[in-house]
């Protein structure tokens, strides 16, 4: 059973890959990787944005990493792409990268990841990023 996450390219997600290839390493599980794209419609723009974003991967993973890529169609929403995935495949775990909140914001989670948690009965790991010095 695979461990799925959504990629943006953010902190937040550098920290869920982490998690997610180390969670996918430890059982020996595929490890699937939804990535946003630049949402461009130029011919072979998907094409390239692929290789390059596997490329990236090829350097962040490590060898023995069992992992796939796939990078979500502009103009589809990442969240349902990824419910889809999850009720497709029935992975193992769900790793999502989140950002440090306010007091408030601990409370009321972002849509995305709220729907995350209705949509979807497999666990879900919530990985935030260490913090940085002076912030």
């Amino acid at each position: 059973m695979p461990v799925v996450m959504i990629h943006r390219s953010s902190r937040a997600d550098a920290a869920a890959l982490e998690a997610a290839q180390e969670l996918s390493r430890e059982r020996g599980d595929l490890l699937l990787i939804l990535a946003t794209g630049s949402g461009t419609h130029a011919e072979n723009a998907s094409e390239l944005e692929q290789r390059v974003f596997e490329d990236q991967l090829k350097h962040q993973l490590a060898p023995d990493t069992q992992w796939q890529a796939t990078l979500i169609p502009p103009g589809a929403d990442a969240v349902d792409t990824l419910i889809e995935h999850v009720h497709t495949l029935r992975p193992s775990t769900v790793v999502v990268g989140t950002r440090h909140r306010s007091t408030v914001g601990k409370l009321i989670f972002g849509h995305d990841l709220q729907r995350l948690l209705v949509d979807i009965e497999v666990p879900i790991l919530l990985v935030k990023p260490a913090k940085q010095d002076g912030h």
